[in-house]
């Protein structure tokens, strides 16, 4: 057992160092910066009851208390009116959207949007009085800013979002002039009460756009996620503001659907880290744009290639372009022909075995995914929840069940890559990463990363293991794999639900091939 300790620490390692990157800002009091502790006192109002279409009366408080707060933060709020129109439950009513401007020098502008509706039964307290808490806070913090603005603040709340994104729809249709002076839109929406506010969606060529989410506090997010969601029939008002051309961000915390769109939505159950962790992004990202001359104009968000981008620890958010990405690619497929041509060449390893553990480590991706069908669709059977791919909620014990089978995809690779006593296990390993991150390339290029930064770091910990004569050194590259991945797989798990089981356990098996044969490389090794 003693000897497994190394390998099972550094794992262990990852684990944590994974897991801190869902650590979340603690909930601030009262000062000059973003305080959840005082714009608690906004959720409580505006989810005081329910609120929705259905009852126009009900939506007036809210509407009431949205022109309240933004007169007391200095602004001069306006509604915009627009005819009765019938959404898609055959509900007519007029809608009415509230505005209000924070002037910059430029001419040009940010629009801060959220959605004050809510569905019927709940008190709208995640969904969105996450959002219009922290756009009433951050409205009194820009307000009193000693500095003048050289480029605009606009906040918006819409009308009707959950019955068909009517209210931003009705502002590009029929007040589409009176944005002309935007040039990036901030949306805050949530499908959770709690978790990290994950920068989840951009508009393609997103290049100036992730440069300027740099400037938050406390970024999450992940370049595959915004081509992950443009494949999913879901929309938010950003969806309509980004057909109209306008660039930009959408944000949402996504985790415990057992409150999403239920009477349990109330402000009792609603994370004060999470709406720290909206004003910890949004607001530096806001201030930054504010005092920015080269962020004003149409053209200052243009850009021809896309970033990728991901979160590795709290507050760090590593980025490079698509185009930097090609070349890292290249240099990784370059880098694995240099290896195994040493290898082979030493005798550490056979291309037959090579080829091998290629098809063995893609047999366990195999059984992974069917493993993880085999769960979704017997969890379907068992609670009678209809089994969609994208969006299957609240199965009971889904978290336990979905960890669980993660592990046993470890241990499973942990206990495979055992069986090996030369390099083929990990060639073999790093081979169907190589074409994994390949195929992601054409697939999802915003995922490359996935694979490319626990290639990068599995070579990088080989050469200086065989250079140094120190095998442990091979250890980091394990611990790097499973660092990057813990909150990958969380953040999908969440979004996709138990329905995507079987992707989620099969995604996990290709790198945990790479960590596992990296992890038993080193002191478990005999040559």
């Amino acid at each position: 057992m003693k000897r497994h300790l190394p390998a099972l620490g550094a794992l262990a390692a990852g684990l944590l160092l994974g897991l801190g990157a869902l650590i979340l800002p603690s909930p601030a009091p009262a000062g000059p910066g973003f305080s959840a502790l005082r714009a608690r006192a906004h959720l409580d109002a505006l989810a005081r009851a329910p609120h929705t279409v259905g009852d126009q009366a009900s939506l007036e408080p809210v509407r009431n208390y949205l022109r309240a707060g933004l007169r007391a933060a200095g602004l001069n709020p306006g509604t915009l009116r627009h005819p009765e129109v019938t959404d898609r439950a055959g509900l007519r009513y007029p809608l009415e959207n509230i505005t209000a401007s924070l002037p910059g020098r430029s001419g040009s502008s940010v629009l801060l949007v959220s959605h004050y509706d809510a569905v019927p039964g709940s008190l709208g307290a995640g969904d969105d009085g996450l959002g219009m808490a922290a756009m009433l806070e951050m409205a009194g913090l820009l307000a009193r800013s000693p500095q003048p603005l050289e480029n605009g603040v606009r906040f918006l709340f819409t009308d009707a979002e959950e019955s068909g994104l009517l209210g931003a729809r009705a502002e590009m249709e029929r007040n589409a002039d009176l944005y002309r002076d935007v040039n990036l839109v901030i949306n805050l929406e949530a499908r959770g009460v709690r978790g990290p506010a994950v920068m989840f969606e951009t508009g393609r060529r997103n290049l100036a756009t992730i440069r300027l989410f740099r400037k938050a506090r406390w970024p999450f997010g992940y370049s595959f996620a915004p081509e992950v969601y443009r494949r999913m029939p879901n929309g938010t008002d950003f969806t309509v503001f980004q057909r109209a051309g306008l660039p930009g961000m959408n944000f949402a915390v996504l985790d415990d659907l057992s409150f999403y769109h239920t009477p349990r939505d109330h402000p009792g159950n609603v994370s004060l880290a999470s709406l720290q962790h909206y004003g910890e992004q949004v607001l530096p990202m806001v201030r930054a744009y504010a005092a920015d001359p080269a962020l004003a104009g149409k053209g200052a968000f243009a850009s021809g290639e896309d970033m990728v981008f991901f979160t590795c620890f709290p507050g760090i958010l590593v980025s490079w372009s698509t185009r930097w990405d090609r070349a890292l690619s290249l240099f990784l497929v370059l880098a694995f022909h240099g290896v195994m041509v040493w290898n082979l060449g030493r005798g550490r390893a056979k291309v037959a075995a090579i080829a091998g553990w290629f098809l063995a480590w893609t047999g366990l991706a195999a059984a992974a995914l069917g493993a993880g069908a085999a769960a979704s669709f017997l969890a379907s059977r068992a609670t009678g929840i209809p089994w969609r791919f994208t969006y299957m909620p609240n199965v009971p014990l889904e978290r336990p069940m979905t960890w669980g089978l993660l592990l046993v995809v470890a241990l499973a690779a942990y206990a495979l890559a055992l069986r090996s006593r030369a390099r083929s296990a990990l060639l073999g390993a790093m081979g169907l990463n190589l074409l994994v991150m390949a195929a992601m390339a054409r697939v999802l290029p915003g995922g490359t990363f996935l694979f490319s930064v626990p290639l990068l770091a599995g070579f990088g910990s080989l050469v200086l293991a065989d250079l140094t004569g120190r095998p442990r050194l091979a250890l980091a590259g394990a611990g790097v794999a499973v660092a990057l991945f813990v909150p990958v797989l969380h953040l999908v798990s969440l979004a996709l639900t138990a329905g995507a089981l079987a992707a989620l356990l099969a995604l996990a098996a290709v790198p945990m091939s790479l960590a596992a044969a990296l992890a038993v490389e080193g002191p478990l090794r005999t040559r």
